[in-house]
C-alpha cells in the first residue's frame, strides 16, 4: 500500500512537472463592435428641459458585466445625473446664445478595457437669459433712465452716469452691487495706459470676491467703447459678466460689438473726474499673485454709492 501511495505521489509530481494539468481556456476576446456603446440623445433642447442621454450595447452583452461613466466634453457645464449608469440626464441650462453641448460615455469591461461613444445636444438660447427676477431697490427711481453713481477712491472721486435706456440689465446689475456695498474696499486691479482701468472684483489682498450669477451681454446696445465710457469686463465666454467693470482711456473700437458675437457691454460714461481716471492710468504697475498690470500701490474704491440730485454734464 505504501508503495502504491508513493508511486501515486511521484506520478502526480511528474504530471505537474511535465505540465500535464489541464490549462484554463483563454478568455474570449470581446467583439469591439458589440462592446462599443451606441450613445443617443435629443438633437435639441430648450432651457429647463430634462435631457436624457442613453447608451446601448449589443443584445449579446450582459449589462452586469460592464460599468458606465458619462462625461461632458464641451459647452456650458451641466450637472449630469446618473453619470454612472447607461441612462444619464441633465437639465438644459439658460444660455444667451444657442450652444452645442458634447458628451462622452465610456463602457468599461471587467478587465479595464474601455469602449466609448459621443453625442451632442444643441441647447437653444433662453430669451430671458440673465434676467434677474428680484427687484432692484432703486433709490433714485426705477424710471430714472440715467442714474448716477459716485466712485470715491483713495486718489479722488469719479462720477459715472449710467444709461438704463440702452443697457437696462447691465445697469440694474451694477446698481445691485452698488446698493449692497459690494464695491466698497475693492481695488482697480488692472491698469493699462492707453487702454483701460479695471476694477470691481478683488479686495486689497488681491482676493477675488464672490459674485452673483453672470448676466446676459448687452454689447449689442449701440453704445461704443469710446474714451470715458464704462463697460462690463468678462471672461472669454460671451455671457459671463458679473461685477467687474472697466473705464476706457481711449477709443477702443476692438472692444465693440460685432455681428460675429463679440464685444463688451458699455452701460454709461464718466461725467466727472475723468482727470482722476487719467491719474490712475499713470500709476506704476507690476505683477502680483500671477496677475499683470496690477498697481504697485493699491488704488482703492473706498466707497461706491448712488448720487441723487447731482447735476452733471452728459
Amino acid at each position: 500500500m505504501m508503495r502504491f501511495v508513493l508511486l501515486g505521489v511521484v506520478a502526480s509530481l511528474a504530471l505537474l512537472a511535465s505540465g500535464g494539468c489541464p490549462a484554463e481556456a483563454p478568455a474570449e476576446t470581446p467583439d469591439p463592435e458589440k462592446m462599443t456603446p451606441r450613445a443617443s440623445a435629443p438633437e435639441a433642447a430648450d432651457v429647463g428641459e430634462t435631457v436624457g442621454l442613453t447608451a446601448r450595447l449589443d443584445d449579446d452583452v450582459d449589462p452586469a458585466s460592464v460599468s458606465y461613466v458619462w462625461f461632458q466634453t464641451f459647452g456650458r457645464e451641466v450637472e449630469l445625473l446618473g453619470a454612472d449608469t447607461a441612462d444619464a440626464s441633465f437639465v438644459a441650462p439658460s444660455l444667451g446664445v444657442d450652444q452645442t453641448l458634447s458628451f462622452r460615455v465610456d463602457v468599461i469591461t471587467s478587465d479595464g478595457t474601455i469602449y466609448s461613444d459621443t453625442v451632442t445636444v444643441t441647447v437653444a438660447a433662453d430669451p430671458d437669459h440673465g434676467l434677474d427676477d428680484s427687484v432692484v431697490d432703486d433709490k433714485s427711481g426705477e424710471d430714472d433712465p440715467f442714474p448716477q453713481v459716485r466712485l470715491v477712491t483713495n486718489m479722488g472721486t469719479i462720477t459715472v452716469t449710467l444709461n438704463r435706456e440702452a443697457a437696462p440689465l447691465t445697469v440694474n446689475n451694477f446698481l445691485r452691487y452698488v446698493d449692497d456695498g459690494f464695491y466698497d474696499g475693492t481695488i482697480f486691479h488692472r491698469v493699462i495706459a492707453d487702454f483701460v482701468v479695471q476694477g470691481g472684483g478683488f479686495d486689497e489682498e488681491l482676493e477675488e470676491k464672490e459674485t452673483r450669477s453672470p448676466i446676459r451681454n448687452e454689447a449689442d446696445n449701440g453704445l461704443k467703447n469710446h474714451r470715458a465710457t464704462i463697460a462690463m469686463a468678462r471672461t472669454t465666454e460671451y455671457d459671463s459678466a458679473t461685477s467687474q467693470f472697466y473705464i476706457n482711456l481711449v477709443d477702443n473700437d476692438s472692444l465693440d460689438y460685432t455681428t460675429a458675437g463679440t464685444g463688451y457691454a458699455v452701460f454709461g460714461r464718466v461725467t466727472a473726474g475723468m482727470d482722476m481716471v487719467d491719474e490712475i492710468a499713470a500709476v506704476e504697475t507690476g505683477t502680483q499673485n500671477g496677475m499683470s498690470d496690477v498697481p504697485v500701490t493699491n488704488v482703492v474704491l473706498q466707497r461706491v454709492d448712488r448720487v441723487v440730485g447731482l447735476s452733471v454734464d452728459s
